[in-house]
């Protein structure tokens, strides 16, 4: 019997899926297992598998479709099988029988369309016409202009002549029209509305609070300089794959900010699994270094760009950016100075690393002299970290960024 394909949940806060492209068209012959489709996540754009082996008999999602999760994209069965009867036997199937089977009222009406134009009749009750004086329905039409945009300044909101020549420019174009004309509506993709629902929850349901510190950077650029030298190409890190590495073995001394929120108790990791943003043209994603408490700077470096390279090009899977437990968010290299980041749920906290910069200092000694220095800040959910907790941790980071070399003696 052939087999309806469902779209499948591919990430943990994915509630619809996007067609990107089928692999195969209808008619090809496939196989249980072979990938088959892309699909357009919440987080990136995957490849499914055949769920049966067979013929594509019909795709009932195409490219660019979306659709809830569970709902037929597909079927799949012996080429002489009807894929319409295959369907509407899943459809009876699927379909839960009714709760209350009465029949709708029939005094219930469809609502009628809204009205577009509004007018006084004589009793003074509001009807559909436009309230505009003959005049100045007859400059609207040979302008070009729409009347609903306008508010009217004669007697009960009356549309007259100076209310039309009011909204002109000087060269007689109307700029509402221009500006309507201008107007594009871009489509929110999955990622994008998982996004904005994510951060909106965050920021409603965790109490932020920031916390910055300035570090000097002189040592550790040096540090590396001399260190890369030596290296071939292959084996070089950037000041990034630094922060990554000395972050994490700070939260290993501070694991109260290596936590999460979870109603009834707090979850403390034992490890560290790193999320850093990466910005993609349609959002942002964080995939995520696990055990980086436990990488090299090397290894830590290699898994980065491996990471960096698949967001971009829209191959990340779930293991790839699911199960974080603290995120760096790092704008320096874009000339950010310094910014304030959303915690990204269900972590306790997320860092916001600004630019390196030449900056004025007082010495110890009194005299002036200039630094490089680098400002981060601490996004801290209250719930979970105190101010004198994210402090410390603070504080033990500066020390490593300002003593490379002393992260070695903190365990």
């Amino acid at each position: 019997m052939a087999s309806i394909m469902e779209m499948p949940k591919l990430s943990d806060t994915m509630k619809e899926g996007s067609i990107a492209k089928w692999l195969k068209k209808e008619g090809d012959k496939v196989s249980s297992g072979q990938p088959i489709i892309e699909i357009e996540t919440d987080k990136a754009t995957m490849e499914y598998e055949a769920t049966a082996s067979g013929i594509l008999l019909k795709i009932l999602v195409g490219d660019g479709g979306k659709c809830p999760l569970q709902s037929p994209i597909a079927v799949i069965g012996k080429a002489d099988e009807n894929w319409q009867e295959a369907l509407e036997k899943y459809q009876i199937k699927k379909t839960p029988a009714p709760k209350n089977t009465e029949a709708p009222s029939k005094t219930q009406t469809a609502p009628s369309a809204p009205a577009t134009t509004k007018e006084n009749n004589s009793s003074g009750a509001t009807s559909d016409v436009i309230k505009a004086s003959p005049l100045a329905k007859k400059i609207a039409a040979e302008k070009g202009i729409n009347l609903e945009s306008i508010q009217g300044s004669g007697p009960n909101g009356r549309i007259v002549q100076r209310d039309i020549e009011s909204v002109q420019t000087n060269s007689g174009v109307m700029e509402s029209k221009t500006f309507t004309n201008a107007v594009e509506k871009i489509p929110l993709t999955n990622m994008r509305k998982t996004i904005a629902s994510r951060l909106k929850d965050s920021l409603n349901t965790a109490p932020h609070f920031f916390l910055s510190i300035s570090i000097n950077m002189d040592n550790l650029l040096q540090w590396r300089q001399q260190v890369i030298a030596k290296l071939p190409p292959e084996k070089k890190f950037s000041v990034n794959d630094i922060i990554i590495f000395l972050t994490s073995r700070a939260l290993k001394a501070h694991p109260e900010v290596n936590s999460s929120w979870k109603d009834e108790f707090i979850e403390q990791y034992k490890y560290v699994h790193m999320s850093m943003a990466v910005a993609l043209p349609n959002g942002l994603i964080t995939p995520v270094i696990r055990n980086a408490d436990s990488l090299n700077i090397f290894e830590i470096a290699t898994e980065s760009k491996r990471l960096v390279k698949i967001a971009k090009e829209g191959k990340l899977q779930p293991n790839d950016y699911s199960g974080g437990t603290f995120s760096i968010s790092n704008l320096g290299m874009s000339g950010i100075e310094d910014f304030t980041a959303i915690i990204n749920p269900p972590q306790a906290a997320i860092l916001a690393v600004g630019s390196t910069l030449p900056t004025p200092v007082v010495k110890n000694n009194g005299e002036i002299g200039v630094e490089q220095r680098m400002k981060v800040t601490l996004s801290c959910d209250h719930r979970v970290i105190d101010g004198a907790v994210g402090s410390e941790f603070l504080k033990t980071l500066k020390t490593m960024f300002e003593d490379p070399m002393s992260a070695l003696f903190f365990f």
